[in-house]
């Protein structure tokens, strides 16, 4: 008798189960968890002869359907919480795991290695066209440098997995870069440099274990060089800030972003954080400095600081050179459409600010573009 109930107890259950992505998709009473992290959604495909005789209708069919799986983000939360527990795998595209809970972006262990070198010829050409453009802004009295970041894979080398672990190239971009800079004559703010020095001191840590980008303490020590070395090179002051800290359990935005974008049940977050609260001087005899920036993502954490407005006098930021960021500075967001030349001519600082994996396109285009504005080509080099 106990045999049969237990019999119809499992078949019960094993029914329930099955139909709960149905019942979920018809009545949803279970709250939503959308997944986080950037990926593009199937949209329902419209019915079309050719489609169907080639099958391509019937496989975006199913990848739609799929999607409309009741409890599906729970079902995907699942499955990567599953192969991270026991296989040590995150189910992220371009993240590893490393040791001692330390989420590694495969792009940034490659850039430290080297495998993503761009040649001694292409850099070259990059670099001397970046010192023409150097010398060319100066001429419209306006001071441009280089800024090298430091990326996660250089900074936590001793966290790698061994499935991680390769073998070191002759030279990665950062290294031909620094060097060639700091033998041409290019202005350069060494920051990965400088970041991995602090490191030893460092009281609260400089890249979050769970964040692909540095942490907010880390920014707060970057703006101190940044003023720094901005003064010196316009010999003009700029306003003072300072900071108190603040400890946290918990990472705060982007410091645990790779974490988050691994869509588990439970996302790893075991580690204090310190938050800088930022204080700013206003001192009106004090002449602001306009200040540009070509960047990628890890100008973010400098922008949100305040550093650009409340120390410098924000001219903007290019993000890739494609978006002009904030909208209220510029007339447009796409940055082809502005007149670069002339806005720039506002500034009186840019900076070419790159990490380590982006390293290999050096300027996203910008170099060659400035180059082409500051020194346009005479009508019979044209013609040639």
């Amino acid at each position: 008798m106990i045999q049969s109930a237990l019999k119809y107890l499992l078949f019960a259950l094993v029914l329930a189960s099955l139909s709960l992505p149905l019942l979920q998709r018809n009545f949803r009473f279970i709250p939503a968890w959308p997944l986080d992290g950037s990926f593009q959604s199937a949209s329902e495909p419209e019915f079309d002869w050719n489609d169907w005789f080639d099958g391509n209708f019937q496989s975006a069919e199913e990848t739609w359907l799929n999607e409309q799986i009741g409890a599906r983000e729970y079902l995907v939360r699942l499955r990567n919480q599953y192969y991270f527990d026991v296989f040590d795998m995150a189910m992220a595209n371009g993240v590893s795991p490393g040791k001692d809970g330390v989420l590694l972006d495969v792009g940034y262990v490659d850039a430290f290695y080297g495998k993503d070198f761009a040649g001694e010829d292409v850099l070259t050409d990059k670099l001397l066209r970046w010192k023409h453009v150097q010398r060319g802004l100066d001429s419209v009295g306006v001071k441009a440098f280089l800024a090298l970041a430091p990326g996660k894979g250089s900074f936590f080398e001793d966290k790698f997995s061994d499935f991680l672990k390769d073998e070191h190239r002759p030279i990665t971009n950062y290294e031909f870069i620094a060097d060639f800079a700091l033998g041409n004559d290019i202005r350069l703010l060494d920051l990965k440099k400088l970041y991995h020095s602090w490191n030893d001191t460092s009281r609260f840590p400089l890249f979050p274990k769970g964040g692909i980008h540095w942490s907010e303490y880390g920014v707060a020590h970057v703006c101190d060089t940044l003023r720094g070395y901005i003064q010196s090179l316009t010999g003009r002051p700029l306003q003072k800030f300072w900071y108190d800290i603040e400890i946290s359990d918990t990472a705060r935005g982007g410091d645990n972003d790779i974490a988050v974008g691994m869509n588990l049940l439970f996302t790893p977050n075991h580690e204090k954080l310190a938050y800088p609260i930022r204080y700013f001087g206003e001192d009106s005899t004090i002449t602001p400095t306009k200040f540009i920036v070509i960047a990628d993502s890890y100008y973010y954490g400098i922008m949100r600081s305040g550093f650009g407005d409340r120390v410098c006098s924000y001219g903007g930021f290019w993000f890739y050179f494609k978006d002009a960021q904030p909208s209220h500075v510029f007339p447009t967001s796409n940055v082809e459409e502005l007149d670069i030349l002339e806005e720039l001519k506002k500034q009186d600082v840019l900076m070419l600010m790159m990490t380590e994996p982006q390293m290999q396109r050096f300027g996203w285009g910008s170099v060659e573009k400035l180059e082409e504005l500051l020194y346009p080509k005479t009508e019979s080099e044209t013609t040639l």
